[in-house]
């Protein structure tokens, strides 16, 4: 199938808006946005205007994410985490028999403590990315980051000093009492600590509000870093117009990667200044070490991909070792056509050479309607660069499914399919790691009887399970018993090789 692809890129940044037209041959489409437990949106949401998810669908059941409580009463929920030994048994020796729950607040309304990512520290404590309750009567969320230690406390040595909307172990981010999406984070070589996200701000023209980066940098201690942004946070409108008549673009940055050069490049996704209708598209910027954007990046300052004038989805990326940038997500090809994507840049910001991709990019179809990748990874194994993108598949009247790709990108082989966690039950994955023994570790959740566990399965470089770890290569912990406000966000595997699930459940 032949289709329209284009390359939109800026050209005076601010003001005004180029669109380039490329015609090229591709496979498959993307999903909307993340979505309650077990059941799917399967793109039946859209992207209105000025705001994409911030507050209109809820996050893997653990979150209304930056939203304001309207009046619907949903359960309490906490942090929680589940340390499994080597061979899939629950570490009895962690917190309590095994299991940690850490409170952010007391929730309300429909907002409550949400999880979206963790990164490993030199020390094996997780630092989370997450968001919670305001405090007082607010009813938006703040932006979490958190530190938990080795045995799943909050570690209080973590800003040390906090301010009225957080405490010891946690930093609290409020910009104007507006609700925030935190998204994906890592801890840098450095110890310092990248948050990614976006906040839907007033534009300053008319009524409109629009969605802005906000890329939030810790020092290791839980302080902010005041090299970088202003005072530890940059603000950033890409596509903002200096024309008080002219409504602005929206972007999101759902993660921000750092090249060896200390460049931040992000992916997310948004919609360019001046372009009609309410769909996205996969949008990449860079930023300086100090928080300043880099209008040599891509073509005049950003990397924006529309493969057909529908949906197109970035969602998370890592960088590679040469510098390149893998970016995975989804995107569409056709009405109810939405499927998982991968995305290579240069540091420059132009679609690399790589063997299977067209023009940077490949589609993956998992026959049906809404595909998308949620979480990636990667490993060099040896002299080999491996990557691993998990996520799920849904629609078609069917149950969702677990997905994963594995990927050596030193050869150009990979290992991609439904890997399902149950045949007949509600399944995805959100997280994805490797362990230092080289095994894939993928981590979500399953629906039993009405009932979500956390879930969690180990694979081998070629794509087959492991069947030394639990039982057949999977195991599942319920947090609390028949609830499905219960979800694994994201993995981590220690240096000892025992497995930290981290997730959200509902509080007790």
């Amino acid at each position: 199938m032949t289709n329209q692809r284009k390359h939109r890129s800026i050209t005076k940044l601010l003001p005004s808006m180029l669109v380039l037209g490329l015609t090229a041959t591709y496979l498959g489409g993307c999903g909307d946005d993340e979505e309650p437990t077990p059941t799917p949106d399967a793109g039946t949401n859209t992207d209105a205007g000025t705001n994409t998810d911030a507050g209109t669908n809820t996050d893997a059941g653990t979150n209304t994410d930056a939203g304001t409580d309207a009046g619907t009463v949903t359960p309490d929920t906490d942090l929680a985490f589940v340390r499994l030994n080597t061979n899939g048994s629950v570490d009895t020796s962690y917190a309590s028999n095994g299991i940690s729950r850490v409170s952010l607040g007391t929730g309300a309304g429909t907002v409550r403590d949400a999880m979206w990512s963790v990164s490993r520290d030199a020390q094996d404590r997780l630092v989370v990315f997450a968001t919670k309750k305001a405090e007082g009567t607010r009813t938006d969320t703040d932006r979490v980051v958190a530190r938990i230690t080795t045995n799943g406390a909050l570690d209080e040595t973590f800003n040390a000093t906090p301010a009225a909307n957080a405490k010891k172990g946690f930093y609290a981010l409020d910009i104007g009492g507006l609700g925030d999406s935190a998204r994906h984070g890592l801890v840098q070589a450095d110890g310092k600590i990248m948050s990614a996200g976006y906040l839907s701000q007033p534009s300053g023209v008319g009524a409109q509000s629009a969605n802005r980066i906000v890329m939030l940098r810790l020092n290791d201690t839980g302080t902010v870093d005041n090299t970088f942004g202003s005072k530890g946070v940059l603000n950033s409108a890409p596509f903002a117009t200096n024309d008080p008549t002219k409504e602005w673009g929206i972007s999101e940055a759902y993660a921000a990667v750092q090249l060896s050069t200390g460049d931040y490049i992000t992916t997310g996704y948004g919609r360019a200044a001046g372009v009609s209708g309410n769909t996205v598209d996969l949008i990449s910027f860079r930023y300086t070490a100090t928080g300043a954007l880099d209008t040599t990046f891509g073509v005049n300052g950003a990397f924006i991909l529309d493969l057909a004038g529908d949906n197109d989805r970035g969602r998370d990326a890592v960088a590679l070792k040469d510098d390149r940038v893998f970016m995975v997500g989804s995107a569409t090809r056709g009405p109810s056509q939405i499927d998982a994507l991968a995305v290579v840049l240069t540091a420059n910001g132009q679609p690399a050479t790589v063997d299977g991709f067209t023009e940077g990019y490949k589609l993956y179809s998992f026959d049906r309607p809404d595909e998308a990748f949620f979480d990636v990874e990667k490993k060099d194994v040896g002299n080999e660069e491996y990557v691993a993108a998990a996520g799920y598949r849904a629609g078609g009247g069917e149950d969702d499914d677990a997905i994963l790709l594995i990927r050596n990108m030193t050869t150009g082989t990979e290992f991609v399919g439904a890997v399902p966690f149950s045949e007949t039950e509600n399944d995805r994955f959100w997280g994805v790691t490797f362990g230092p023994d080289n095994k894939v570790y993928a981590a979500g959740f399953v629906t039993e009887g009405g009932d979500n566990r956390f879930a969690v399965a180990r694979f081998n470089l070629d794509g087959t399970r492991d069947t030394t770890f639990g039982t057949g290569g999977i195991v599942t912990v319920n947090i609390i018993a028949g609830k499905l406000d219960e979800a694994a966000r994201a993995i981590a595997v220690q240096a000892d090789g025992k497995i930290v699930i981290a997730g959200a459940a509902e509080a007790q």
